[in-house]
């Protein structure tokens, strides 16, 4: 599914936004809620605990997880949409969710996904298998299927794996202007 089907498919849903940093989305830029949750998987699950520990129980709510990640496939500045999800731990093992239809493949690990936090030799074997590297989506979609949530992840491209967490800053700005255009689509 591309990213303009995903943003078609949410029309008219009741969607609400996660997302691990504010500089990613404003709240004012869009029409629907958005919870900010933290970097991470642990703090993208309570997150989410707390949001649907609190939620309006009518209706059914679609979850959308927006965010950067790092890639060697796609250039800086691609939104990807996401349907494979592999939870990266710090000895890189993992578990798996997929959703149905096409999409990129995203590790979440702990850690800022580089050549300054993994060998050059990890970063090259790593990004031959999956597409995408961040932080938060394996926590969101694993939420989701434990409560049979609609989820949809769209990932923006912020750097390309050999980079620092300042080129990382750097990028969000213009991250944050596509996401608004698109999002304000819906």
């Amino acid at each position: 599914m591309t990213v303009k089907e995903v943003l078609e498919e949410l029309k008219g849903r009741d969607v609400v936004l996660f997302v691990a940093d504010k500089d990613e989305i404003s709240q004012a830029d869009v029409p629907f809620p958005v919870v900010y949750t933290g970097m991470g998987k642990m703090r993208m699950f309570s997150g989410l605990v707390k949001w649907y520990e609190t939620r309006s129980k009518t209706g059914k709510p679609v979850i959308l997880n927006i965010g950067s990640a790092g890639s060697a496939k796609y250039p800086i500045g691609t939104i990807v949409n996401c349907t494979h999800f592999v939870n990266g731990g710090c000895e890189l093992v993992d578990d798996h969710i997929h959703l149905p239809g096409e999409g990129a493949s995203v590790f979440s690990g702990d850690y800022f996904m580089s050549t300054q936090t993994f060998s050059p030799e990890q970063v090259k074997a790593l990004s031959r298998q999956y597409d995408l590297f961040d932080m938060e989506a394996y926590a969101a979609a694993l939420f989701c299927q434990m409560h049979s949530l609609p989820f949809y992840c769209l990932k923006a491209v912020s750097d390309n794996l050999d980079g620092s967490l300042k080129d990382w800053r750097a990028i969000l700005g213009d991250i944050r202007t596509q996401f608004t255009e698109l999002l304000n689509t819906i």
